[in-house]
């Protein structure tokens, strides 16, 4: 082990500041999470209610990629090392596209499977982004969702908060930087599927060695999405309860997705230069996890998720709420 190469990456990583015993951890990570996590709430929400394209790349680009640009500059790290800011090789780009296919069938697979499994029990799915009605708005979805979104995300999950993570271990910093994007994301429905998006964008940063891989990856998932958006609410479909037969109408999709996903993995881990990251695992969650900033941002998704499954399962009138003339 003396001479492994990822035991020397992980020493070179962290040896990037002027100042000793002053480096990038949990106890500074968190509370820039629950600042962005805050603002979100207090301002993004507000800034894509009045105009959802505008309001998602001032949200993108002012609440999630200032602070993190912000990050690196306070504790003088070397972008290069410490956010992976290094070329994408191009022998990665086949199967960054096979496995962003893949796991967004098995995404869609679970996401639809829990929301028909829902219906069954009265929940009727809320709109949380309006689809696009032309042409020109899917164009406009796909540059702040797919553009915006991809690349001020990659930069404050994957190339902050992950890294600064990494200390404890890759494996951690890995699960954990995945929680926080899926507790970000504020859906109880997509909270599986998000953290599982999350996963996979961490483990292809650090076996390709680059951060731009997490960014195709994440750009063609949500190109996948603002797709998907586009053409159901062209076609306006309407979701249906998931009795056995529409099980089986969407499992070969789940198959499909499987199969590919374990090829993927397979050439990915092929065509990495990194050792196993379980063989090198030291646990599942970073040390001092559950602290006071983790519990305030849970607290939040916790309250947005409620509101979710209140107005889906109409436990309250919304518009009487709200109020009308």
């Amino acid at each position: 082990m003396k001479n492994s190469p990822f035991k020397k990456q992980d020493q070179s990583q962290f040896q990037i500041l002027k100042q000793p015993g002053s480096e990038p951890g949990l106890k500074s990570i968190m509370p820039l999470y629950l600042l962005v996590f805050t603002a979100l709430l207090l301002i993004g929400s507000v800034l894509q209610s009045l105009h959802f394209e505008y309001g998602m790349i001032a949200t993108q680009v002012l609440i999630i990629l200032v602070p993190a640009i912000f990050y690196w500059r306070s504790f003088k790290v070397d972008q290069v090392v410490f956010a992976r800011l290094k070329p994408l090789s191009f022998k990665f780009i086949p199967i960054i596209i096979l496995l962003s296919v893949s796991f967004w069938l098995i995404n869609m697979f679970i996401a639809v499977g829990l929301v028909g499994w829902l219906i069954n029990f009265g929940f009727e799915p809320i709109v949380l982004i309006e689809p696009p009605s032309s042409w020109q708005q899917y164009l406009g979805y796909l540059v702040v969702l797919s553009v915006f979104a991809g690349i001020c995300e990659e930069i404050l999950f994957r190339g902050t908060i992950m890294p600064a993570l990494e200390k404890d271990g890759v494996v951690p910093a890995i699960v954990f930087s995945s929680l926080l994007f899926a507790l970000l994301h504020g859906s109880f429905l997509s909270l599986l599927s998000t953290f599982l998006l999350g996963v996979v964008m961490a483990v292809i940063v650090i076996k390709t060695g680059s951060l731009w891989g997490g960014i195709v990856y994440h750009m063609l998932n949500n190109f996948f999405a603002a797709t998907y958006l586009f053409l159901v609410g062209s076609i306006e479909v309407t979701p249906v309860e998931l009795d056995a037969n529409a099980f089986l109408a969407l499992l070969p999709f789940l198959i499909l997705g499987l199969a590919g996903a374990v090829i993927g993995i397979i050439k990915l881990n092929r065509g990495s230069q990194s050792q196993s990251l379980l063989k090198n695992r030291t646990g599942w969650l970073p040390a001092g996890w559950l602290g006071w900033p983790f519990l305030m941002a849970l607290f939040f998704f916790l309250l947005i998720a409620l509101f979710e499954l209140a107005v889906g399962f109409d436990w309250f009138d919304l518009s009487s709420t709200l109020g009308h003339n």
